[in-house]
């Protein structure tokens, strides 16, 4: 396993966000929980967690707010979508202990590549989305394209593939409202174009949380 001292024990964000409230894909297939189960085993393996640590946070209940403010035991809803999508519970932690093995081998497949390999792939997807805005090829309207130049622009600035895009930013960045932003990103995530991992959450400040978008590969393959 090849974990990252640099990298805090706690998930990102993103994680904690799918863990908690599930897959948004409609329609929802077994493919998207389990892949998405995948990444964050492999999150959690980079930042040294044991498969004993991840399967039982994963399938953990814990007190939550309801509706009318008391408060209920409740499972992750990824662990409820995961349930959902196996014959039986057994089936379904046979798929948990399987995400965790894939993410071990990915993990260890990528291991002799350096965060500066990482951060340069990063850079080299952006300078090549750059150009392939220059060109035009994907006819994208004015506020498409400022909306994917803010993505590329953060991705080279960061040198990081995944990147938070909080909707007044990309609205300042591309002269639009931050409604307008919200729904272009999403817009541009459904047509492939943009990857979602974390759609993330209104509210007030200090309590809202950015999303999270990533460029997809320029030939069109799903960088996740």
């Amino acid at each position: 396993m090849s974990t990252d001292p640099s990298l805090p024990r706690a998930l990102p964000e993103w994680a904690v966000d799918r863990l908690i409230y599930g897959v948004a894909e409609e329609p929802l297939t077994p493919q998207a929980v389990w892949g998405t189960m995948l990444r964050i085993a492999m999150c959690a393996q980079a930042r040294g967690w044991s498969q004993a640590d991840f399967i039982g946070e994963v399938t953990s209940c814990q007190r939550r707010k309801i509706a009318n403010g008391k408060r209920r035991w409740a499972r992750h809803k990824l662990w409820e979508q995961m349930l959902v999508h196996n014959s039986s519970e057994a089936a379904a932690h046979r798929a948990l202990d399987k995400a965790w093995r894939c993410a071990e081998e990915n993990m260890f497949s990528g291991a002799l590549r350096t965060t500066d390999d990482l951060r340069s792939d990063a850079v080299e997807r952006a300078y090549l989305w750059q150009d392939r805005l220059d060109t035009g090829q994907d006819s994208f309207t004015p506020t498409e394209s400022g909306v994917m130049r803010y993505v590329a622009t953060q991705t080279e600035r960061r040198r990081l593939t995944r990147v938070t895009c909080p909707a007044r930013d990309v609205a300042e960045y591309a002269g639009i409202s931050p409604m307008t932003a919200s729904r272009t990103l999403k817009s541009l995530s459904d047509r492939g174009f943009l990857v979602r991992f974390s759609k993330g959450r209104a509210g007030l400040a200090g309590n809202r949380r950015a999303a999270i978008y990533s460029l997809a590969e320029p030939d069109g393959e799903d960088p996740a």
